[in-house]
């Protein structure tokens, strides 16, 4: 849930996000129903059709070609962050390392 807080709506209004990874093909906005219920009054909301969701069926390390799976319905990209990581390790070779800017570093001149 996001608020005007980060500045994206109205004072007083609230943006919820209610997603899930579908478990049948047909009346897949039922599955979302609990969600939408405990959100209490909607004032509008949005609903698409359902997106698949792919994978590559190999790795990438014979062809160089290397693919990262569909985004799913996770709302602050935790498996898409695994997926970069698992996508860097395949590509590179070894794990990815993030660290944070050094003292008296900017992101203008970090390096």
């Amino acid at each position: 849930m996001v608020s005007s807080t980060h500045n994206v709506c109205p004072k007083g209004y609230y943006i919820a996000i209610v997603s899930t990874i579908a478990e049948t093909d047909a009346n897949h906005h039922l599955e979302i129903q609990p969600g939408l219920d405990r959100l209490g009054a909607i004032e509008e909301q949005f609903m698409g059709k359902p997106i698949p969701l792919y994978e590559p069926i190999a790795d990438g390390k014979e062809d160089n070609v290397f693919i990262s799976k569909s985004y799913d319905a996770s709302s602050h990209f935790e498996s898409m962050t695994a997926d970069v990581r698992d996508l860097y390790a395949r590509i590179a070779g070894e794990p990815l390392v993030v660290e944070g800017l050094k003292e008296g570093q900017s992101l203008e001149t970090a390096e």
